[in-house]
């Protein structure tokens, strides 16, 4: 950036000076006369045991004294946004309270909830994971409290000098910071597509506030300058807390009396002189360098002259116990916010934290669980974020679960490493595989080996990184269209009209565009209608930007041709039914299962549907059963349901981000579909006006399809009635093969598998003695060649009776390899002292070509030749006939 971008006219009015810092070259402005920016590793943390700041508070205080001051100077309070990103489909998580903007306010898109606005928004980051509680000021998950203001030529507000002006006075008359303390150094900030200048607001060496001036907009590495200028500051809550109490850590200053608590109950000592030091020569290292870590003990136990080993039998418990707060915080705002934990996407985040959080508790005796620590956050957070505490039930009982199948997989977790090493070393690779596929987390790898494991200093980190980037959406190619006008959307005026007529604006040889349409196009999990144009018969409707584009068979259309059209009418109402029953199941799912439930997928089409739900476990039958019959009572109820087209903000306004349950809206406007006093949810599908016009949905089965996602299939309306036709039909088929009625109908079944039991035991007997007859004829006419029997036939039994065969004929107490073929497969077993059967096996296969392996006492294959070239192979002359 130019200088003049940093050159306000509010730093010449109050006597601020532009320096440039002796050590690193960066360019700051200050009252006071140093000589350097006021960062680190420039400057050391200074505030420690000497706050600069006559105003004291823990988190709660410094978050309500910054809100309540930004109020006082004009800005509206607004609740915080959720942690997980619903609104963007580029990142998961909320990093930074301007995601919260990103893109529809940015963009202009949308109007803001409040502006100029001020909030505190709990954001997470993954890429520090492995310096959580070992640097003293490093969060997983932290608040970003902030004032922003969105500026245009029609509504402006303040920009640069006005944010300095207030920052200004935030810390010295609102704080008491000595204004000679304060320093504004010179940075540039980019994110989600958008650029500025910035200053670093640093007091006694700690970095409390960026105030960033977003101008610009990125794309393809050029930056345009935006017409909205916006204000975004991010003042750290964690950061400020801390210097305000000049405490040995920022964990100290966050968790205040819970940590305190513990550190009673846990027996975990704390030595103040020792950690400010450790905070204090942390503070002016990269922690992200690898070694980082181990350099800062080394340096603090040279510092304070006490041996590496008495240093870490300090800070272990501590650095633990810090951990598993942190990210006990993390996971009940994860949790509460729609995270379940999982192998992939969000999910992944979630679980990462709950595994790491059991290692740091273990570590500290299992003298406290996981459960009851995150219970502990809700009450702690509770009473600045009541949320947490209305869903306290449906997340402990998440994190029990979590917690309960991870000890499974640690009960399994000590063969699983002595086999790995049985195959060599357990390398980084190997222990990614053991945590991504397994559960393992590298500390129990290291506790189940034999050997010495290497453990990468940001082990986690890197696999967070691996998990980080949400997937690009995949790019559809579509028809090369002229530049056309949006097509008139006629199934939204009227969901359930089928015939209309309509002016061609495009055709070519395939796809055809309309100045109005009925067909609505595949979207938001529907399968598009499909139906007839002027005869000519249509088998998909999709939508390219505003365009909708119809694909036919038969000959082109004229531009300007006028048309009669029509919908499949039967097709159009199943949707429509499928489409509704979704919506009243996800509500069914989340009043069983609780508001954790959210929809992570769905499809819509004519014969049947079906709906993923996030859940941490399996659903049992009562779920199911409970699932469908409030459903159906929704159904019988005939309750109403609504369209209601609104702007955006408003929207998110009246009734949250539980709106976006299809995934991202785009748009100023979103279509809100209720099912009166049930349901609501953005959607821009087709619905049914009333619940009872799908008749009865009928739930058809309820599957694990990955960790943490339930997928519901079902069908609705006619679908279902044909469903319960096809059951009645098979019912009546058994009724008729079985002679009895509907009430004995079970009772008839169980006997029959009784007799059919029977049966099969006195089969496997006979077949029991036809195999024995069988391996004793075979063993007379074993071939002996070099003190060694050789049994080379060919058989007709199954896989079953072939394994039982080469068992008796194994079982010799003469040395003895039996060869088996069954078509084309071979199947070779040995007595003690008989040639290894891989051999054998592979030396047929050289000879006269095949497949196949296994062991030295076991192997099988296919071959294609018969038995006569086996024997050739094995024995090299004559085989007598058996």
């Amino acid at each position: 950036m130019d200088a003049e971008e940093y050159d306000l006219e509010y730093f010449r009015a109050n006597g601020f000076n532009r320096r440039k810092c002796r050590k690193c070259g960066s360019f700051f402005w200050t009252l006071g006369d140093s000589e350097l920016c006021g960062e680190p590793p420039c400057v050391e943390y200074t505030f420690l045991g000497n706050s600069p700041m006559s105003r004291r508070g823990d988190a709660h205080q410094m978050r309500e004294l910054f809100l309540s001051f930004m109020e006082g100077k004009g800005h509206r309070r607004i609740n915080r946004y959720p942690i997980v990103a619903r609104w963007r489909d580029d990142v998961f998580f909320v990093q930074a309270s301007i995601y919260d903007f990103q893109p529809w306010v940015i963009s202009g898109a949308v109007k803001p909830p409040a502006n100029p606005l001020t909030m505190s928004q709990p954001c997470v980051r993954f890429n520090d994971i492995d310096n959580v509680g070992k640097t003293g000021r490093h969060f997983t998950l932290f608040e970003m409290m902030t004032h922003t203001a969105f500026n245009t030529s029609e509504e402006w507000h303040y920009f640069k000098d006005g944010t300095v002006e207030l920052c200004q006075e935030y810390f010295v008359k609102e704080l008491g910071v000595d204004e000679h303390l304060l320093t504004y150094k010179e940075a540039e900030w980019a994110g989600g597509g958008n650029a500025g200048p910035c200053f670093e607001v640093l007091i006694k060496g700690a970095e409390v506030a960026t105030l960033v001036f977003m101008m610009y907009r990125e794309e393809n590495g050029r930056r345009t300058k935006m017409p909205m200028q916006i204000v975004d500051t991010g003042y750290g809550l964690e950061r400020i807390a801390w210097v305000s109490q000049g405490s040995p850590s920022a964990y100290e200053a966050v968790f205040g009396d819970m940590l305190e608590e513990l550190k009673e109950e846990l027996d975990v000592q704390t030595d103040e002189k020792l950690l400010s030091e450790y905070s204090r020569v942390a503070g002016l290292m990269d922690a992200k360098t690898p070694g980082a870590i181990r350099e800062i003990r080394g340096t603090v136990a040279k510092n304070m002259n006490v041996p590496l080993q008495q240093l870490l039998s300090m800070l272990l418990p501590l650095e633990n116990l810090y951990t598993a707060l942190d990210h006990t915080r993390a996971l009940a705002f994860m949790l509460h916010d729609g995270v379940m934990p999982s192998n992939a996407r969000e999910g992944y985040f979630a679980r990462l934290l709950i595994r790491r959080g059991i290692r740091a508790l273990s570590v500290l005796g299992n003298r406290v669980d996981l459960v009851s620590l995150v219970e502990r956050q809700i009450e702690y957070w509770g009473r600045d974020f009541p949320e947490l505490r209305e869903e306290k039930e449906d997340i402990l009982k998440t994190v029990s679960y979590e917690e309960k199948k991870f000890q499974e997989t640690i009960s399994r977790g000590r063969a699983l490493v002595q086999r790995m090493e049985k195959s060599g070393r357990i390398d980084e690779e190997k222990l990614i595989e053991l945590y991504e596929s397994h559960g393992l987390t590298p500390e129990q790898v290291a506790e189940f080996s034999s050997s010495t494991i290497e453990i990468p200093e940001d082990f986690y980190a890197k696999v967070a990184a691996k998990h980080s980037a949400a997937e690009a959406k995949k790019e559809e190619k579509g028809v090369a269209l002229p530049e056309l006008p949006a097509t008139e959307r006629l199934y939204y005026e009227d969901q359930y009209r089928t015939e209309f007529d309509a002016t061609v604006l495009f055709s070519d040889e395939r796809h055809v565009v309309l100045d109005r349409t009925c067909f609505y196009p595949e979207g938001g999990g529907q399968d598009p209608d499909k139906g007839y144009i002027a005869g000519r018969r249509v088998d998909d409707v999709q939508l390219q930007g505003n365009v909708i584009v119809h694909t036919f068979e038969g000959r082109p259309f004229r531009v300007g041709e006028r048309v009669k059209c029509s919908v499949d009418r039967n097709r159009r109402l199943d949707l429509m039914r499928h489409h509704t029953a979704t919506h009243i199941l996800l509500a069914a799912c989340r009043r069983v299962l609780g508001n954790h439930v959210w929809q992570a997928g769905a499809h819509k089409q004519q014969e049947e549907a079906r709906l993923d739900i996030t859940h941490y476990a399996p659903l049992s039958q009562e779920e199911i059963a409970s699932i469908e019959e409030r459903a159906n009572t929704v159904v019988m109820e005939n309750r109403a349901i609504t369209v209601e087209v609104m702007e955006r903000t408003k929207a998110e306004s009246l009734y949250g981000f539980r709106l976006y349950q299809g995934g991202v809206v785009p748009g100023r406007e979103i279509r809100v579909v209720t099912v009166d006093e049930w349901d609501l949810e953005a959607c821009a599908g087709t619905h049914c006006e009333r619940t009872g016009e799908l008749g009865l949905i009928k739930i058809k089965g309820a599957q694990r399809i990955q960790d943490g996602v339930i997928r519901l299939t079902f069908v609705a309306g006619t679908q279902a009635l044909k469903l319960f036709q096809y059951y009645e039909g098979i019912i009546q088929k058994m009724k008729e093969l079985l002679n009895t009625d509907e009430a004995h109908l079970v009772e008839a079944l169980k006997k029959r598998q009784m007799e059919a039991q029977e049966l099969q035991k006195k089969l496997e007997l006979t077949e029991g003695q036809r195999v024995q007859e069988l391996a004793s004829l075979l063993k007379q006419h074993a071939v002996k060649r070099d003190s060694v029997l050789y049994i080379i036939e060919s058989v007709d039994l199954d896989d079953r009776n072939i394994r039982a065969l080469l068992r008796m004929l194994s079982d010799s107490k003469e040395p003895l390899i039996a060869i088996l073929l069954n078509n084309e497969k071979v199947s070779i077993a040995r007595s003690s002292g008989g040639p290894a059967c891989n051999e054998v096996l592979r030396e047929i296969n050289r000879k006269i070509g095949g497949k196949g392996g296994g062991s030295e006492d076991f192997a099988q294959g296919t071959v294609r030749a018969g038995i006569e070239k086996i024997r050739a192979a094995v024995l090299g002359n004559q085989y007598p006939e058996a």
